[in-house]
């Protein structure tokens, strides 16, 4: 992942808890790129807010990408939903085409291989 002015993470965990990178599969990094890649295209339209914008955290949540923010626009919450959205047609572990499913209870967005793999 290449270095972003929108993520600060703070080594004490006092402002965000982007000190743990991201709490996700390799999987996602393509979308996570291509999600923050938006973001800070559109940040360019507010150079007032653009110093203040960070992401605070991203991590898997019920099986799909969650993206949190110090504060969001209509439009940077419309690439996040959507990136929250696509991410649950995405293997976490390797990035082909998967699907939301239950595992143990736990909802994971995986392939027909890693689900296998996983259920052995």
């Amino acid at each position: 992942m290449k270095q972003r002015s929108i993520i600060k993470p703070d080594p004490n965990l006092q402002n965000n808890l982007m000190a743990f990178g991201f709490d996700c599969g390799e999987g996602w990094y393509p979308l996570i790129e291509e999600t923050l890649d938006k973001i800070e295209k559109e940040l360019e339209n507010y150079p007032e807010l653009k110093n203040d914008f960070e992401i605070t955290q991203i991590k898997e949540k019920f099986g799909m990408l969650v993206i949190y923010t110090s504060f969001i626009t209509d439009e940077i919450e419309k690439i996040i939903d959507e990136a929250e959205n696509k991410s649950m047609t995405i293997c976490e572990v390797c990035g082909e085409s998967g699907e939301l499913r239950e595992r143990n209870h736990w909802l994971v967005t995986l392939c027909d291989k890693h689900f296998e793999e996983r259920n052995k």
